[in-house]
């Protein structure tokens, strides 16, 4: 029976497809209140006076502020961010208070009574101007929140002997995950008591610890559910709306709900990190890199969320999946007056894999080489040594990967094309899988035996529309040899499964797999020696590198390996239309072909949103595209003819064979579309999304020139 490598049918598509499924938002209870945030219309100030008498002893209407919390603080890694804001405000849109009333006009109405009284302090936008002498301290301790040093070689001497040396400095903007499911949830009591949240989250048991911690629940009194999620990408790994329901439950035993609109969902929920990068990259007459080097700062907005991780991925990636022996990054996270800069799809990758592989391009064109065969030359391979000096102990399918996209009819048709408007150009990359070094990583699954001869398997990461409680079906019937039907999932429900930690990182599958297989081992183990509907546990830990002096996190043990390819043509109006894409990915082996391909295609799109279109737009600290008429994102019109194959590698230390995948598509295609950009213009693209403007300066110079 091989039910590993098919591509059987998602096991929630039909569902889906017919909205039988119930998103946060469509829940609703009886007696149910509406909750509104009241929040700030200053992007950094002092509050001087707060008056929310407007709102007190009106019937149906309730006002809760910093003063109704045990423990005004909450965050990933820092506690460093207030539930409500009470001295001091520090972007736009931070909640200040919070409205429950019995419809939702009315909390909407009292919500606008609130009466707020600022004193205007200036506003940081940029990252490095954060780090200036004059700049004022968003927080206490100064702007600067973490800075990653890493040397090795040396880099300097290096770059002297390089026959070719390029540097610039890139700059890539604040975008949003624009997930069609906007941030949402309810929450209720029990008859005995047990305070409910059925909420789009991607770390249910994080939610619960925040609650316990800040609200003073006891955590066995707390239950938190993951409804069906319309997207997350990495923006609902953290509190959006969870600890606003929980409070108000817990002070009124009344039902509540809230759902974010999309302007503020757009003006002030987690964003992926704005970023300046400079960097230096020195080349032999072969192609061959010499040296890297970087200075890298991030902007992690008002709060650090999950920005100390993001910068660390974003300087683990930085130099590509290249073997260079001499390597300096200084990285550097800074506070703004901006929403707080937390997960998204890459991790930080994205950011400095731009720069990074934007270089390598013009690097192609100045040595006459193929720029395929400039990251052959230079690609990592199993037992190589990273740019943070460990060793590659997985499988490391790049130069096959390189090997496919070259031969590709995408590749191919540039050497003939006489069309001076069509451009091609391509880009490598990986991604880290997993927490990182000294990061605990593990997760419990637990599977049984029920008396109608099927089973039940319950894993507690989400399902995020990745694809995952497909893929988990798929391993467990294939290691059982039972039909898919005959497996039911229960998943990210704090009351019914084993905590497996957050889905991120692009380690559920890995992960939560391997904890999978040994739980079915102890479930054989038990029916063998007579155990009627025996139950399996089983647990795993992520392997870690066995060499590192690099601070937490860093680096990795295992990435999945991409190589794309770009055709656009780019018209004398600017506007550029991405034609077609050609991908290949090295996941370890595939589980179900369909699914890598869709989360291949979709990485696609959102990277082409990040190179074309999207673009978070401030002025002094206020957000300025707050809807989907300005916030531009790639529809279905917009998608490209996409080619998606894989590289056929087996990983051993993986759930048979694989490798996490659901991030490294959009890692690399936004340096890819602007190298075919650049084919088309005669001129490298340093900042995202593409200037239209700015191509059709360079157009006109190009057509002058052919005059």
């Amino acid at each position: 029976m091989n039910i590993v490598g098919s591509s059987i049918p998602r096991i929630d598509g039909v569902a889906k497809a017919t909205g039988q499924v119930r998103y946060p938002s469509d829940y609703s209870l009886p007696n149910m209140l509406y909750l509104k945030l009241v929040r700030a219309t200053e992007p950094h100030a002092n509050i001087l006076a707060f008056d929310t008498t407007p709102c007190r002893g009106v019937g149906g209407v309730y006002c809760f502020t910093a003063d109704d919390v045990l423990e005004n603080s909450f965050g990933s890694i820092l506690k460093d961010q207030p539930i409500f804001a009470k001295e001091k405000v520090r972007y736009y849109g931070e909640p200040l208070a919070l409205i429950a009333a019995d419809t939702p006009e009315k909390a909407s109405q009292y919500a606008g009574l609130i009466k707020v009284y600022y004193e205007a302090l200036p506003v940081i936008e940029d990252p490095v101007q954060a780090l200036g002498e004059s700049s004022p301290a968003i927080h206490e301790g100064g702007n600067l929140l973490l800075h990653i040093p890493f040397t090795k070689g040396m880099p300097e001497q290096a770059l002297r002997d390089s026959f070719l040396v390029l540097e610039d400095e890139f700059y890539v903007p604040v975008v949003d995950h624009l997930y069609l499911e906007r941030e949402a949830g309810v929450s209720f009591l029990n008859e005995d008591g047990m305070l409910n949240l059925i909420v789009g989250t991607q770390n249910p048991f994080y939610d619960r610890e925040e609650i316990s911690r800040c609200l003073g629940i006891p955590l066995e009194k707390i239950r938190v559910h993951a409804a069906t999620i319309g997207g997350g990408f990495g923006g609902k790994d953290g509190n959006t709306v969870q600890l606003y329901l929980a409070l108000v439950t817990q002070k009124t035993g009344r039902p509540a709900k809230l759902v974010f609109t999309r302007e503020e969902s757009l003006a002030t929920t987690y964003k992926r990190h704005a970023a300046r990068i400079q960097i230096k990259v020195g080349f032999e007459p072969s192609g061959r890199i010499t040296a890297y080097q970087g200075i890298i700062h991030y902007d992690t907005g008002a709060y650090a969320a999950l920005g100390p991780a993001v910068l660390g991925l974003g300087i683990e990636h930085a130099a590509g999946p290249y073997v260079i022996d001499h390597v300096s990054l200084e990285g550097y996270l800074c506070y703004t007056n901006k929403p707080p800069a937390s997960a998204m799809r890459g991790f930080g990758a994205p950011q400095t894999a731009f720069a990074m592989e934007t270089l390598l391009n013009r690097a192609a064109k100045m040595l006459k080489i193929d720029p395929v065969q400039l990251r052959y030359l230079n690609a990592l391979y199993k037992g190589a040594e990273g740019s943070l000096g460990h060793s590659m102990e997985h499988t490391v399918g790049l130069k096959e990967a390189l090997t496919l996209l070259e031969n590709s009819s995408l590749w191919q048709e540039r050497l003939s094309n006489t069309d001076p408007f069509i451009g091609y150009g391509m880009a490598a990359g990986y991604l880290s899988c997993g927490l990182g070094k000294g990061i605990l990583d593990q997760a419990k699954v637990e599977i049984q035996s029920l008396a109608d001869d099927t089973y039940e398997l319950k894993i507690g990461t989400v399902e995020i529309g990745q694809g995952s409680n497909t893929l988990f079906v798929q391993l467990a019937a294939e290691a059982l040899q039972v039909t898919p039907d005959r497996i039911k999932i229960v998943m990210g429900d704090t009351a019914l499964t084993h905590e497996c930690g957050s889905t991120a990182a692009s380690r559920t599958s890995y992960i939560c797999g391997n904890a999978l297989l040994q739980a079915i081992e102890d479930l054989k183990r038990q029916r063998q020696s007579g155990v009627l509907n025996p139950k399996g546990i089983g647990e795993a830990v992520f392997p870690e590198v066995k060499k590192s002096n690099l601070g937490i996190g860093l680096p990795h043990s295992m990435y999945t390996f991409i190589a794309q390819a770009a055709k656009v043509r780019v018209l004398k109006t600017g506007e550029i239309e991405l034609l077609d894409v050609f991908a290949v990915t090295e996941a370890g082996r595939v589980i179900n072909p369909t699914a890598l391909e869709g989360q291949i295609q979709g990485g696609i799109v959102m990277g082409a949103g990040y190179a074309l279109t999207e673009n978070l737009q401030f002025n002094q600290g206020i957000p300025q595209t707050t809807s989907l008429a300005t916030y531009l994102i790639p529809t279905s019109l917009d998608s490209p003819s996409i080619t998606a194959v894989s590289v056929t590698e087996y990983e051993e230390s993986g759930p048979m064979g694989l490798k996490g995948a659901a991030e490294v598509g959009t890692v690399v295609i936004s340096p890819a579309i602007a190298a075919a950009v650049s084919d088309v213009v005669q001129h490298s693209v340093s900042e995202l999304p593409i200037s239209r403007e700015k191509l059709v300066k360079h157009l006109i110079k190009k057509l002058k020139g052919s005059d």
